[in-house]
Parts: structure tokens; C-alpha cells; sequence
């Protein structure tokens, strides 16, 4: 349905023709009316069922004969019709999808009801009829009709009373495919109902078993799988826990399964063993029933070396997709993925062979990452072991060498801690579940010790569970080097050296493609081949633990995910990545591990060039309002909208954008408010934008750039040229003229550390950089600019002294007072303005810290 209407002004529902009028269409105008429809039934009738008010609406809406019933349904609406009826029908005629099946088809029937409300009895004549998707009727005797008293398709139905009329569908001999029409009743003074009739003969089918085995040959812990069509359009997912056998039924084509399954650790530890993929990319069904098997015991690792690296690295983020699709861009594109932190737990992460695809193509495309241990294991006496362990997320972490004696307290029960002396010692525990050794922990700080290790008691994966909160480090070792750390117990005191940091220097990020799932998993790249990227994650006052993700594509790669990595912010690391090699990246670091409210999202990026360095900084205050903008321009106004900023911010780097701001804006025209566009005057005017930024949402260790208040004071008349280029093609609905608003931005570069925090007590200088929108092709010269910070968040403010230091760039000189002389925080406002009255007043609470 499509609706051209009056609009309220400063709305823009549907899409606007005009100042004054917008079009919409599709349900959104369908339902209404409808609604409205059914509404005077009921007014007119009180006593109907909405049932019966759809029955009466369905079975006289006027349907079009050149529309089937699956473009027009029932048909169009006729409320006269409905409205005091004669004659009513209720039942449905919808015989739905017919299974393929070996053999003669049972009959199938639905049965109607003819409902007389009139004081005589009436006379019926009841006919039905279906076509195919090519409009020829079906043969004689797929279609017939039955019912007490039905004589020649002719039933009398009393005064008052009803008659069934059952509609039987024989699909004997029709070809596969769609088919629809009507049954219809008249009555012999001409009144005449109807209802939808529809059916879809499935295609040929044959049974496709899948049979799927885990690393130990028995039936895998969970079971994640695709089977899709590569020449036709069938698709079914599917997820099984403790059984991997399944028998699906699909039509005769070319078919693909990716997938992924989960082995359980044979010790019945709570951590799995294993997390593979698989697929069985070529498959036919053309006569038979077939089965497939795949076979988890011929699973191998996935593994990393970086060659020419000296310094120790673990695994960390792994994520692993197998393809199916045609190997170019568009068409039917299929995968499963797993993705997994490495450095948290010992599942292996792997595939099991594959065939190569014979039509289209298969490919495995791998991204593990690789890192500096946060914790480190040294057997300094007797000998020198070098033990590998992994850090829990919540577990604390520390930075330097803990030089100590290791001291075996077997499950670390009560008992255990009472009967050993572990002051100042580190302690080994073995226990059943090791994602739940809290207990453990808080015995160990409380006894005296300086650091924890757990292990598994039985052979099997190790992982972490330890909770926040704890006051000692807790690291994890798995159950052969538990075992081998014991078995130097057993003769000597073992002395250690427990070397941590408060997060990974470094880290490297390569991806591999392979033409199939190969049986060996095993890759080596050289260092040379990366590009090295310094990032500062910047934090607000002190440390934070948040997290980071890292999507990776490879060339012909569309979809990607990440798990989000534990990352301590307040820290610098080299991240080296893949380069020359069309790989892409795209990093987002959240400020808090348990939520993605307050998340700085980077854009894509290839290296190309390998040996290259860049540097780049997150959070790094003072955050303010997004500039990133994909489309030609931002600020800009057209006949029939206007382009504005969204709610989110930014820090220093002009591709970021954050989010977890809600945004709230105010129009004010030659100082009166007004709604938006549509009250926007065509004759030049005064105009004054208001942008209140605000984090509606706590998130812990998130201090600074909380709310914003921008303000935007400009003079401008409706756009009369096209003045913007490609403006007319980036946004619909398509303007017939553009122009961009003479706003003015704000950006900072303010001299902070890693806490994002500046001296108290001393001078302090930072650049403010008033700039103009995309879009914009004026002068960008700015007339002047005003610098105000508080140290009460804005009761009270201190004028700074502002220095022009080029065409639109300003210095601020100030001298913060003592830290005991402030609450820690200095709140800025900023304002700048050019010759031609424009001007941005900028309020940001606590842009930044003191210390």
C-alpha cells in the first residue's frame, strides 16, 4: 500500500515529498488501515470475536485477477462488504509445503464453513479452482468438494444455521512448485465469499546422513553445522550436544557443510579439550540416500611460529573460519567459526582435513595471535626448568620477579594450608574443577603467601576461573608440568622466579589462507614480513582492566569475529601485523572487560608496506565529539533534510568513534526553539544548535568525558546549489541542492600521560584546533578563541590566557593549582569564532586528571 499524506512539521517519517507532505508504503500503511477496518466491525458489531471480525474482513475483501495469492493474500479490503454480511466463511483453504515422498501421495483436506444470517434459507454455489506459478489450472480431480447436502457443487445452508464444505487436494501427477487460487461461494442472490487457497509441491529429496566423531571417536560434547545448496538455495543449521549423527532431507543439487565441534576432556574436566572445524564441501544428491562421515580423531593443532623472534610469546586470540562460496565477490558465501583465547585455557584449538572444493571454493582462514606471557615460570634450583602457565582474566596481576620457594599443597584444602608453613612462599594446588579455585586463593593470601599456581588433578586441559577481587597473583600450569614441578618437590626445595607484567609489550597478529582444511595446521612467518604498530591505551586516573578486539580479514574474507582480550589500559605495547599481504584489521578497545558501552571502535586498515612503524593512541582524553564521517559531508543541508553528527565521541585519533553517549539535541531559530527541518526558514536566519552529550550508563573506571555540551550559533538561508560534490548520491532521500553549514569544531591536543592526567601545581599548555566540517569549502580562518577550565566540575571557572598560533589554531596557557585545591579534575569549556558570526561555545566535564 502506498500512502502520500500531510506530515506535522519538523518530522520525517516515510520519505518526505516535500515541506509539507511525506510518502510511505508496504505493512507500515497496511496495518493501519486494516486496524481501522477491523475497529468499525467491532463498533458496528460488539458482539464479534476477533476471530470472526477476520473472517468477515478475509472472506469479502476484493481480490485482483492478476495477482496470485501469494502477492495480494485474501485481497483488498471491502468494509462495505464486511460490514452487515448475509453470508460469512471461516476456515482456512491453506494446504502449506507438501513434503516429497517415495510413491502415491495421501489426499489432503481442509474444511470451511458457511455461516446463513439471513431470516430464509439461501442457496450456495461452491467452486474451486488453482493454478501453477505459469497460470495454467490444475487437471481435473486435484480439487474436489464434499460436504452434507453438497450436490454439483450446490449446499443449502438454513436460516441461521451453517453447512461444511471439506475441499480435498489430490497432488498426484502435479509438477513440483507453487500453486494458488480460491475457493468461492455465491449465493443465488449474487453475495459471494471466498477464501485463500495455496500449496507448494516439494522437489525430489534424499536423505543426507551425517556422521561426525570427536578427537577420542566418540560423539562430540557439541556440534555446530551448516548444510547448504552450492547450486540452489536450501539452507539448514543445526546445533547437537552429546550426539553426532544426524539425517537431513533435502532436494536433488550440489551441497556444502562447514562446521564446528567441541571434545570433551576425557578426565571430565570442566574445561573441553578440544574446538575444531570441519566441512564436507562436495556433495551431491541426485538418486540416492548417502552418508558422510568426519573423523575428529585425524584433528590436528593449529600452531604459529614467528621466526627470527627471540623473546618468549604464547598463544593468545584465535579465530577460525572455514568458506564456502564461488571464490569471487556476491553469491551463496557459507562458514563456521570458532574463536577462543589461547592464553586463558588449554583447549586445543585445530581443524580435521578437508577435500578441496570441486566447483567454487574452500578455504580455512586462520588468525592466532601471539604475545608476551604476563606470567612466567623459572626453576632457578636445582636446575633450570622454564615452565609455561597462563593468567586468568580477574587474577592480579604484578609487575617485576617474585623470588621465591615453591610448595606443594596438594588440593589446598583447610587442612593442606594448616599443616605447611607458605608465608612468603609461592603454593602448587591440584584440584578436580579448575575454573573454581577461589577457595584456594583466599586460603593462600590469607596464610601468607605471595602467589598461587593451579593445576588440574587429573590428566587434562587446564583453564582459569579465579575470580575478581583476589589478593594475590593466581597463574595456571597444566597437569604434566604440575606433574614435573612436583617430581622436583619430591627430592629438593624448588626455588623459582616468577617474573610477571601488567600487560603483554608485544604482540603479533598474522592470518593464513589455505584452499582447504589441510592436515597440517603448522605455520611459520618471519618477522620481516610485519608492519609494527605502538598503541597507548590510555585510562582515566588509574589503571583499568578492559578488553580488546581484533577482527582480521583476509583478502577475499567477509566475515570475521573476535573474542574480547583482557587488556590492563595504562600501558604501551607493539603490536606488529601481517603486511603486503592484503590482510585487514580493525581494533575496538572497550574501557571495561564486562562491558561494551564505553568502546572505542578504530576503522580498517592494510598494511603495505612490511618494516614500516606507526603509532597510534586510544582513550586519550580529552574525549569529544566525533568527526568521522563516511559520507561527503556532515553539517550540511539539503531541500529535504538536514546531515548532522551522531551522538558519538572520539579521542585524539580522528578515525575513532566511541560509543556509550547518548545524544540529545535542541534547535533554536532567531532565538525561539523549534523542532528541527521542517521548521527551518527558507530566508537567511539566526541559528543555534545544541548537542548535550551525556554517559547514562555507570561503567566502572570510566571517569573522564562523561557529558558534553557543545553549541553551535550560525546564520544561514535554505541551500539554492548543488554545492557539495556527490551529495546528490550518498543519501536518499536524493536533494536536489546541498550546502554545507558554516560550523565550527572543536579538537585538542592536550600534553597528558598514559592515566590521561597533567601535573597540579604547575603551568600547563594544550592546543585547541578550531577546524570546519566535511564538506566545507570556505575559509577556515577563525577570529578568535577563549579558553575557561574548572576544578568543581563548572560551579566556578578561571579564564586562560589564549595565544593564536596559526590561520585556526590557538594555545592555552594556564598554572593548575594544588591537587588539594581541586577534586582531581579539570572540566574545559572552549570557544572559537570566525568573521562571519559563526561560533562553538564547548563545555567537556572532566576532560581530563590531575595528580
Amino acid at each position: 500500500m502506498d500512502i502520500v499524506a500531510a506530515r506535522a512539521a519538523g518530522t520525517t517519517m516515510g520519505t518526505p515529498v516535500d515541506a509539507n507532505y511525506t510518502s510511505a508504503n508496504g505493512t507500515s500503511m497496511a496495518t493501519p488501515h486494516v486496524a481501522g477496518s477491523a475497529a468499525i466491525l467491532k463498533q458496528r458489531h460488539p458482539d464479534w470475536t476477533g476471530q470472526r471480525i477476520k473472517d468477515a474482513l478475509t472472506a469479502h475483501a476484493k481480490s485482483a485477477a492478476d495477482q496470485t495469492v501469494y502477492q495480494q493474500g485474501y485481497g483488498r479490503v471491502d468494509i462495505p462488504a464486511a460490514l452487515d454480511p448475509s453470508l460469512e466463511l471461516s476456515g482456512t483453504a491453506d494446504f502449506r509445503v507438501i513434503p516429497w515422498q517415495k510413491g502415491t501421495y495421501p489426499t489432503r483436506s481442509r474444511t470451511l464453513t458457511l455461516h446463513n444470517n439471513a431470516a430464509t434459507d439461501t442457496v450456495v454455489t461452491v467452486t474451486a479452482d488453482a493454478e501453477d506459478a505459469s497460470g495454467t489450472a490444475v487437471p481435473a480431480g486435484t480439487l474436489a468438494l464434499s460436504g452434507a447436502g453438497l450436490s454439483d457443487g450446490r449446499v443449502t445452508v438454513p436460516a441461521g444455521g451453517t453447512a461444511e464444505v471439506t475441499v480435498t487436494l489430490d497432488n498426484n501427477g502435479l509438477k513440483t512448485g507453487q500453486y494458488g487460487g480460491s475457493v468461492t461461494a455465491t449465493s443465488d442472490s449474487g453475495e459471494s465469499v471466498h477464501a485463500a487457497l495455496g500449496f507448494v509441491t516439494s522437489v525430489e529429496q534424499h536423505d543426507v546422513t551425517l556422521k561426525v566423531t570427536d578427537r577420542f571417536g566418540k560423539a562430540p560434547k557439541a556440534l555446530n553445522f551448516t548444510l547448504h545448496g552450492v547450486d540452489n538455495h536450501f539452507w539448514q543449521s543445526q546445533t547437537m550436544y552429546g550426539n553426532g549423527t544426524v539425517t537431513l532431507s533435502v532436494p536433488l543439487g550440489k551441497y556444502s557443510i562447514e562446521g564446528s565441534l567441541y571434545s570433551a576432556d576425557p578426565a571430565g574436566g570442566a574445561v573441553s579439550y578440544a574446538a575444531d572445524l570441519f566441512s564436507v564441501p562436495n556433495i551431491e544428491v541426485s538418486d540416492r540416500d548417502q552418508t558422510f562421515t568426519v573423523d575428529g580423531t585425524t584433528a590436528t593443532d593449529l600452531s604459529v611460529k614467528i621466526k627470527g623472534e627471540k623473546r618468549p610469546l604464547e598463544n593468545g586470540q584465535v579465530t577460525t573460519f572455514v568458506v564456502r562460496d564461488p571464490g569471487t565477490a556476491g553469491g551463496y558465501s557459507s562458514f563456521a567459526g570458532i574463536g577462543n583465547l589461547l592464553n586463558l585455557a588449554d583447549t586445543r584449538q585445530g581443524a580435521i582435513p578437508s577435500a578441496g572444493a570441486t566447483t567454487g571454493a574452500l578455504r580455512l582462514e586462520t588468525a592466532l595471535a601471539r604475545r608476551e606471557p604476563l606470567v612466567q615460570l623459572e626453576v632457578t634450583g636445582p636446575g633450570h626448568v622454564t615452565i609455561p602457565l597462563k593468567s586468568s582474566v580477574n587474577a592480579k596481576r604484578f609487575e617485576g620477579t617474585k623470588h621465591t620457594e615453591l610448595v606443594d599443597l596438594g588440593a589446598g584444602t583447610e587442612q593442606d594450608f594448616a599443616a605447611a608453613d607458605v608465608k612468603g612462599k609461592t603454593v602448587l594446588v591440584s584440584v578436580a574443577d579448575v575454573t573454581k579455585a577461589d577457595d584456594q586463593a583466599t586460603r593462600a593470601a590469607a596464610a601468607g603467601a605471595v602467589a598461587m599456581i593451579v593445576a588440574p588433578a587429573d590428566p587434562g586441559p587446564s583453564g582459569s576461573g579465579v575470580p575478581a577481587g583476589q589478593t594475590i597473583p593466581v597463574a595456571h600450569a597444566t597437569y604434566d608440568n604440575a606433574a614435573t614441578l612436583k617430581g622436583l618437590l619430591a627430592k629438593h626445595k624448588v626455588r623459582i622466579a616468577l617474573k610477571g607484567i601488567l600487560e603483554s609489550g608485544y604482540t603479533y597478529n598474522p592470518h593464513f589462507t589455505d584452499d582447504r582444511i589441510p592436515a597440517d595446521l603448522a605455520k611459520t612467518v618471519d618477522v620481516k614480513e610485519f608492519a609494527k604498530v605502538t598503541n597507548t591505551f590510555h585510562s582515566d586516573g588509574a589503571r583499568r582492566l578492559g578488553a580488546e578486539y581484533m577482527n582480521v580479514w583476509g583478502p577475499l574474507q567477509v566475515t570475521t569475529g573476535s573474542v574480547g582480550q583482557p587488556l590492563y589500559q595504562g600501558t604501551t605495547r607493539d603490536d606488529y601485523f601481517l603486511a603486503g599481504t592484503g590482510v585487514t584489521y580493525q581494533p575496538s578497545v572497550s574501557a571495561n572487560f564486562n562491558s561494551s558501552t564505553w568502546q572505542m571502535n578504530g576503522q580498517r586498515a592494510t598494511y603495505l608496506t612490511p618494516g614500516k612503524s606507526y603509532t597510534r593512541s586510544w582513550f586519550d582524553a580529552p574525549m569529544r565529539l566525533s568527526q568521522y564521517e563516511f559520507g561527503p559531508c556532515v553539517f550540511c543541508r539539503a531541500d529535504v533534510w538536514q546531515k548532522l553528527p551522531g551522538s558519538n565521541g572520539a579521542d585524539n585519533d580522528p578515525t575513532h568513534t566511541l560509543s556509550g553517549l547518548t545524544g540529545t539535541w535542541s534547535y533554536y531559530l532567531n532565538g525561539k526553539p523549534i523542532t528541527g527541518f521542517g521548521q527551518l526558514a527558507q530566508e537567511k536566519a539566526d541559528y543555534r544548535y545544541v548537542l548535550d552529550q551525556k554517559l547514562t550508563t555507570d561503567v566502572p573506571g570510566v571517569t573522564l568525558g562523561r557529558q558534553m555540551r557543545t553549541e553551535w550559533n550560525f546564520s544561514q538561508a535554505a541551500p539554492t546549489t548543488m554545492a557539495i560534490k556527490d551529495c546528490d548520491t550518498a543519501f536518499i532521500p536524493t536533494p536536489k541542492v546541498c550546502e554545507s553549514m558554516p560550523m565550527i569544531l572543536l579538537d585538542y591536543d592536550l600534553p597528558l600521560n598514559v592515566l590521561n592526567q597533567a601535573r597540579a601545581g604547575l603551568p600547563y599548555t594544550f592546543t585547541v584546533d578550531a577546524g570546519r566540517p566535511k564538506g566545507w569549502t570556505g575559509s577556515t580562518a577563525m577570529a578568535g578563541a577563549k579558553v575557561s577550565v574548572s576544578y568543581d566540575d563548572g560551579a566556578t571557572w578561571k579564564e586562560a590566557k589564549v595565544l593564536r598560533k596559526d590561520n585556526n589554531s590557538f594555545q592555552a596557557l594556564l598554572r593548575h593549582p594544588k591537587l588539594a585545591d581541586t577534586n582531581g579534575y579539570v572540566t574545559l569549556k572552549t570557544e572559537a569564532w570566525d568573521a562571519g558570526g559563526s561560533r562553538t561555545t564547548q563545555t567537556i566535564t572532566r576532560a581530563y586528571a590531575l595528580k
